[in-house]
Order: structure tokens, then C-alpha cells, then sequence
């Protein structure tokens, strides 16, 4: 939420109603300060045409928080900068009154730049009401005093915004560190089933966009319960850490490892088809038989599946993998098994290149 660009329908939304609450506040205050005594050298017209105004913003937002183009937040900012420095214009001071302190309202529009904007949108902010301030100051001719009122309204505003901003910056960086690990499996450190779930859906979605091949291998290892009861549960949780390295080695930056059961392993392989697969899934198995564990190899049991050949749908996919998987259990373990649809793609590009092999 710290940008103001490609806001998603919720983000935008909240902005809407923040800025929409600051500028009603803003309405109310100024006429609160019409109603109650007041210096007789205010400008009750400027008074009045700003509630209105604001108010009128204030309603817009509410009722349209959804439909602000890009820029809108850092323009409406602007606009409330630009509304407190006119109503230190029209205080009566300029005419001899004394000051409402006007200038405090700075601090609100500060505190929405430091939760919402960027650093760099911030900056420009606060650089923006800064410069009107000094402008205000200038015109109401207050003398070696404006000075001193520019540095501390200034000052005070700049360390509100970096004080709320860097606590934003601390909150959202613990966000995602708590997301990653509601996502991450703390043994192996891959993705755990929810991520898994989380992120296969989306992927499949991009083949349908694309056009482009997607794979799903499923993976347990070999009499994983006989391994934790003969050499324990450190040994199984050897076993366990193999295999993540191993695949985790093994993958491209593209592809997703997820550990999604007590001994079950997923892979989604995007732009992979059948084929591709297969050969994958055989280095990995071919690479963690070589790993010894006390009182032999390790081995493992892959399923595979290709998305549109033998599912659309996660689950539909899922569960042609995973009866790949229990077939490649049938046929005595420790080897690779491609489902029907899968399998039809690797037999008909092995054709495919035996015929152009004949032909050259």
C-alpha cells in the first residue's frame, strides 16, 4: 500500500476514505472556527468558501473512493497543503490579529504522506508544504519571527512523516517476513502445502494465457516410516533435508519445490511439458539415490502430469500426479511414472523425433 500507482480496489478504497475523513475534518474545524470566538480580522468569506470546498471534497471521496485515476492521492495532498496555508491567510493575521495556529493541521497531511506514499512521494510532499508555508509567511509580513515559525512548523511536520514512515517501512518488511514463513516448511525450507496451494492456481492460469506447457511432479520417499522406525526421526528428517536440497539444487529460478506432506514432495515446472518433465524428475531421483543414509540409499517415487493433458483444474492435476505417483509404488518404487495425458506427449514427441531423425 506504500504507492499511489496500480492500486488494487481495497488499497484505493482505504486511501479514498482516509483523505476523505482528513478533508471532512478540515470542514468542520474551519467551521468551528467561524462559530466559536474568533479574532474580528479573520476572513469569514475565505472561511466559508473553504469549509465548502473541503466539504465538497470530503464527499467526493466518500462516495467515489474507488474511481480516482493515478496521481489522485498526491494531487488531493497537495490540495490540503495547499487549503491550511489558505487558512493562515485568512486568520487576520495579515491584519494585525493573532494567530489560530493554523499550522498544526500540517501534521495531518503528514501523517497520511508517512503511512501511504513512497519516500521519494513523501519527500515531495513535505518539500511542497514547506515551500507554502514559507510563502504564506511572506505575505502576512510577520518579520525575524516567520522564520523561526517555518523551522519548528516544518521540523515538527518532517519528523512526524519520517517517524510514521519508518515504522510503515518496519511493519510491512515483518508482514511479509510473517507471510513467508506461513508459507515456508521450517525443516526443509521449501513451500509448505499452503504456498503450494497458493501458488499452483495462478500458474495454471498463466499456461491458459500463454499457451505455454506446465508440469507437476509429485514425489515420496521410498519406506519413509520404515526409515524414522529402524534409524529414527533424526535420520527421517536427514532424509527429508536431502530431498529439499537436492530439488532446490536441481530447479530453476522459475520452478517451485514444495514440501506439502509429512514425506511427499511437489514440483510445478512452468514452460515444462511431459518430456521436460521426466527428465527433470529422473535427475533429481538419480541424484538423491546417490545420497546414503545410514544402511543404504535413499530413493524416491515420482508422478507426473501435465496441465490441459491430464487436468485443467489444480485438483484435477493434483490427482493425476498422484496417481502417477501410487502407480510408480506398484511397479516396485524408486522410479518415475507419467500420467496417461503425460505420457501420450512423450511418446508422441519421441515419435515426432525418430521421424525427423529417419528424414535427415
Amino acid at each position: 500500500m506504500r504507492v499511489s500507482r496500480g492500486l488494487t480496489t481495497a488499497q484505493s478504497d482505504t486511501m479514498g476514505r482516509v483523505a476523505a475523513t482528513l478533508f471532512l475534518i478540515g470542514a468542520v474545524m474551519t467551521v468551528l472556527g467561524i462559530l466559536l470566538p474568533h479574532s474580528p480580522q479573520i476572513d469569514l468569506g475565505g472561511f466559508w468558501a473553504m469549509a465548502a470546498a473541503t466539504a465538497l471534497v470530503a464527499l467526493l471521496l466518500f462516495r467515489y473512493p474507488r474511481r480516482l485515476p493515478a496521481g489522485t492521492y498526491e494531487a488531493l495532498m497537495l490540495l490540503a497543503s495547499l487549503t491550511v496555508t489558505l487558512s493562515i491567510y485568512f486568520n487576520g493575521e495579515r491584519h494585525g490579529g493573532l494567530s489560530a495556529g493554523n499550522q498544526v493541521l500540517y501534521v495531518w497531511i503528514a501523517l497520511y504522506c508517512g503511512y501511504f506514499f513512497t519516500t521519494v512521494m513523501m519527500a515531495a510532499q513535505l518539500g511542497a508544504i514547506a515551500a507554502f508555508y514559507a510563502g504564506v509567511l511572506l505575505t502576512i509580513h510577520l518579520g525575524p519571527v516567520a522564520l523561526t515559525r517555518w523551522l519548528i512548523t516544518v521540523g515538527m511536520i518532517t519528523a512526524t512523516a519520517g517517524i510514521v514512515h519508518v515504522l510503515r517501512q518496519h511493519n510491512d518488511e515483518l508482514l511479509k517476513r510473517l507471510s513467508r514463513a506461513a508459507r515456508t516448511d521450517s525443516l526443509t525450507g521449501l513451500v509448505n502445502r499452503q504456498g503450494f496451494d497458493e501458488l499452483l492456481e495462478p500458474e495454471l492460469a498463466r499456461g491458459r494465457r500463454t499457451g505455454q506447457p506446465t508440469a507437476l511432479i509429485l514425489a515420496d520417499i521410498d519406506r519413509f516410516k520404515e526409515i524414522n522406525d529402524r534409524l529414527g526421526h533424526a535420520a527421517g528428517d536427514a532424509a527429508l533435508r536431502i530431498v529439499g536440497d537436492t530439488a532446490r539444487c536441481t530447479t530453476r529460478s522459475t520452478d517451485t519445490v514444495a514440501r506439502i506432506g509429512g514425506d511427499e514432495f511437489a514440483v510445478i515446472l512452468p514452460d515444462t511439458d511431459a518430456e521436460g518433465a521426466f527428465l527433470f524428475a529422473e535427475r533429481v531421483r538419480e541424484a538423491i539415490m546417490s545420497q546414503q543414509l545410514e544402511g543404504g540409499p535413499l530413493t524416491m517415487s515420482l508422478g507426473i502430469a501435465e496441465f490441459d493433458a491430464d487436468g485443467l483444474a489444480p485438483d484435477i492435476l493434483t490427482r493425476s500426479a498422484d496417481k502417477a505417483l501410487y502407480e510408480a509404488k506398484e511397479l516396485g518404487r524408486n522410479q518415475t511414472v507419467a500420467a496417461p495425458g503425460a505420457r501420450e506427449t512423450i511418446r508422441s514427441e519421441a515419435k515426432r523425433r525418430l521421424m525427423m531423425s529417419a528424414v535427415s
